[in-house]
């Protein structure tokens, strides 16, 4: 395997370490696009929008046909796709489509995007699917919080968090940086497991995944009287049928809860709401004060056939944590999320909600919360490690740029990361004084 180490004055790449040239060539065309030898020699400038160096950390390669710009988030195009780990084996070879993806991120130079493969495979590990995301995390100068999220998700039990496995980006023989490919939320048995009927004249047979989402940028979406703005996801597209029955299961469940008989063991809210899972979903976006969760975006509930609204899946963390400057979202102290229309009421009216979350929080600080700070020092720590973290901020050096929202410039890949652990710290011990 061939391999490579990057001068830290001139930024290039150097070979100091030849093995298995079969698995090289594979490895480089991969991530090269199968250029020549000159593609891997010291006179490229790793800057200058150069691969990866193979062998140092996991990669993915995506060759659009015809070398044809991304330019939309509606519109898919054909492409290659190759993997390689981290040891330079290579994984998988692929044909996909692509497309951009996001919404404040899909107007920066590094973009997200939408990978649909030709067939079902497992990718890094995790579970098939044909649906997968590449984010691009750059607005979040440490490259985690999306995974630290998700991280705590699972450590929460909650029923199904994307799973999401760090890598580096190469397009069209173009370096992108450190991207994570994540498990799109969608219905199916290793993801959001609800039912996925066909049977578009019988609602109560169909499994739903809804979002608030104030950009109301989904084919069906409406406004709740306590003024959610709620949008289908799946069914897509969802009958008249179907949109007519999750609208008004939605409703009864906001009317239930805002009634003067919202506790009722028979009547309440608590008729339409999974409040376990809400409990868990409310707890991981308050430690993380996401910016998004009071009531704008990204606020997932699915409901099976037969079943209550559950809150979930997990989405959108880079404005959390202390990375937003325009709302106090911003401080480690405060509620956020619990001003929330809903999840306030809750609060309001239930005396056994608050104890209930209490409980839940002493059940999973010490072991599960506390402990965060570990995961996040060990993920940067294999990110600079591999000079993954060193070659993308080479590639966007915005280290010392204040990026629209940072509160603050660090100046350093380890300073951000020292900035998220100890935001994390003080929001951890106030909302232990304050739950």
């Amino acid at each position: 395997m061939m391999q490579f180490e990057v001068d830290a004055k001139s930024g290039r790449r150097m070979v100091f370490g030849v093995k298995r040239a079969a698995v090289l060539l594979a490895v480089c065309l991969a991530a090269c696009g199968g250029g020549s030898d000159h593609s891997i020699s010291d006179d490229v400038d790793i800057a200058a929008k150069t691969p990866p160096a193979a062998g140092a950390f996991t990669a993915m390669s995506v060759m659009t046909d015809g070398g044809a710009p991304i330019v939309a988030k509606d519109t898919y195009i054909g492409a290659d796709l190759g993997i390689t780990d981290a040891d330079g084996t290579a994984t998988l070879s692929s044909r996909t489509t692509i497309k951009g993806h996001g919404n404040s991120t899909w107007d920066q130079p590094k973009k997200p995007y939408r990978l649909k493969l030709e067939s079902k495979a497992s990718l890094l590990g995790m579970p098939k699917d044909k649906n997968w995301i590449l984010l691009a995390n750059y607005f979040d100068k440490t490259l985690l919080r999306n995974r630290a999220a998700f991280e705590l998700g699972r450590r929460f039990g909650m029923a199904w968090t994307p799973r999401a496995v760090p890598l580096e980006l190469t397009l069209d023989g173009e370096y992108k940086g450190v991207y994570d490919l994540v498990e799109s939320v969608r219905a199916d048995k290793n993801r959001v497991n609800i039912a996925d009927s066909d049977e578009t004249t019988a609602p109560a047979k169909t499994g739903f995944i809804v979002e608030i989402n104030a950009r109301m940028d989904e084919a069906v979406c409406w406004t709740t009287t306590h003024a959610l703005p709620m949008c289908i996801d799946t069914p897509d597209p969802a009958s008249a049928v179907q949109t007519a029955y999750i609208k008004e299961y939605v409703q009864k469940a906001e009317d239930a809860l805002f009634s003067d008989h919202a506790t009722d063991a028979a009547t309440g809210y608590e008729q339409y709401f999974d409040v376990a899972s809400l409990i868990d979903w409310f707890l991981v976006n308050e430690i993380f004060k996401n910016q998004d969760a009071k009531s704008f975006a990204s606020i997932y509930l699915y409901k099976d056939a037969g079943g209550k609204l559950k809150f979930g899946p997990l989405w959108d963390f880079d404005l959390a944590a202390g990375n937003v400057n325009y709302s106090d979202a911003q401080y480690p102290e405060g509620w956020w999320v619990a001003d929330g229309p809903w999840i306030a009421r809750m609060k309001q009216i239930d005396p056994t909600f608050k104890t209930r979350v209490r409980a839940r929080w002493d059940a999973l600080k010490a072991s599960q919360i506390d402990t965060l700070a570990a995961y996040i020092d060990e993920s940067a720590q294999a990110i600079e490690a591999s000079g993954a973290a060193q070659r993308n901020f080479r590639r966007w050096p915005v280290l010392g740029t204040k990026l629209w929202p940072n509160p603050v410039v660090k100046g350093s890949y380890r300073g951000e990361v020292d900035y998220l652990k100890g935001w994390l710290t003080r929001r951890i011990a106030w909302l232990d004084a304050n739950i």
